[in-house]
């Protein structure tokens, strides 16, 4: 049942992917932010320099590739036989986040569908050859720590958004 899910996700994004041209929008104010990653790790990574650099003022929104979190995992249990989306993707796609921020070199599926159908004029995250048709802002990763990593991504981001 899985494989069958995976098959038609993969092959929507493939359809998805050729014909988007989102203008890319950077946000005057932030003030709400999501964050897709692979794994809980790298969720706790972005969640820290997101709260270091924008504190409590901004909503973030969290998703993790998880089969036992119910609340911030995403997997194929969240989408039906045909790969539609159940309703708490739903809820998620219709919510307008001023960036998404993504961690991953590579989002599997049903994370890439998060990144691709949400609301948002600027997917931010690191230059791999997976990710480069799917991100607006992209850094390659210098450091070893992807806590640094990230810290020098959104410093990128807030020098791009002083400068527009």
């Amino acid at each position: 049942m899985e494989l069958i899910k995976s098959y038609f996700i993969k092959n929507h994004l493939q359809k998805i992917s050729k014909t988007k041209q989102d203008k890319i929008i950077i946000p005057n104010e932030i003030s709400s932010i999501a964050i897709i990653a692979n794994t809980e790790e790298e969720l706790k990574s972005c969640e820290e320099s997101l709260a270091v650099n924008f504190g409590e003022s901004v909503e973030i929104s969290i998703y993790y590739f998880s089969k036992k979190d119910e609340e911030f995992g995403i997997s194929s249990k969240d989408f039906n036989l045909f790969g539609q989306p159940k309703e708490r993707i739903k809820r998620f796609l219709e919510k307008k986040v001023d960036f998404i921020l993504t961690p991953s070199l590579n989002l599997n599926p049903y994370l890439l569908y998060l990144l691709l159908h949400s609301k948002t004029g600027l997917r931010v995250g690191f230059w791999s050859l997976e990710n480069k048709e799917f991100l607006d802002l992209m850094l390659d990763q210098k450091e070893n720590s992807l806590k640094e990593n990230i810290q020098n991504l959104l410093d990128y981001l807030i020098k791009i958004k002083a400068a527009c």
